[in-house]
């Protein structure tokens, strides 16, 4: 049985909604959970990268795979700076973060890539550049931190998410950097939390819309084949 394991921060005060990298309700497969304690948004979404992250990442890796996972995710865009490293100590696919997609999804739309994140004050160039996004590679990066619907549950720990009012401010975030950024060819969301709201975005902007799923999807295929007869 293909399974994906998910290494996610505690659980706040709310489930997290089919969609979401991080519930096992997203995934058309069997799931493990591994729950990195003692961390919060706050721990990952800086705008350096946190050399603390990578020895509890590695182990929920590590653990992951041994329980039988066959492709392991996070639940965070900013942990991309530990891909390399953690990918290279296990046997199977590791996703660390939706930005990986960035440099290929320039190559298929040739034109700038628009990134929706948490945060874009902390989303710095180091990011990118571990990414593999070179300078070469246009974007407009727009963040949520400024809507409270989005920022009190996700990144402050503050009450429950209200996902019609979260996709509103997604939806308008998205429209704004268009009206700033009209050659945008395509979005990728950074934020794990942001595929629910991946629909709304396609709708509204009539770009293509990558996430971490489509990521995690990509390195599904690698293992799943369909078989033709």
């Amino acid at each position: 049985m293909i399974t994906v394991g998910i290494i996610a921060l505690p659980e706040n005060a709310f489930r997290r909604p089919a969609g979401d990298a991080g519930s096992p309700a997203t995934y058309p497969c069997r799931t493990i959970l591994h729950t990195v304690q003692g961390l919060s948004p706050g721990d990952l979404v800086l705008p350096m990268p946190n050399p603390a992250l990578l020895a509890p990442y590695l182990d929920g890796a590590l653990r992951l795979q041994e329980q039988g996972a066959d492709v392991v995710t996070t639940t965070c865009g900013f942990l991309v700076p530990w891909q390399d490293t953690i990918a290279k100590q296990l046997r199977i696919p590791f996703v660390a973060s939706s930005l990986l997609q960035i440099p290929l999804v320039y190559r298929l739309v040739q034109g700038r890539v628009g990134i929706i994140t948490a945060n874009d004050e902390a989303l710095t160039k180091s990011y990118l550049e571990v990414a593999g996004v070179s300078d070469n590679v246009p974007t407009a990066i727009v963040g949520l931190q400024r809507y409270k619907e989005f920022a009190d549950p996700y990144l402050n720990g503050i009450g429950v998410p209200d996902l019609k009012e979260i996709e509103t401010r997604v939806v308008e975030a998205s429209e704004q950097v268009i009206q700033r950024f009209a050659d945008i060819k395509a979005f990728v969301c950074e934020c794990h939390n942001l595929p629910p709201f991946g629909p709304a975005i396609r709708r509204k902007t009539a770009r293509p819309v990558f996430d971490a799923l489509s990521l995690v999807s990509f390195a599904l295929h690698s293992i799943d084949k369909p078989i033709f007869a």
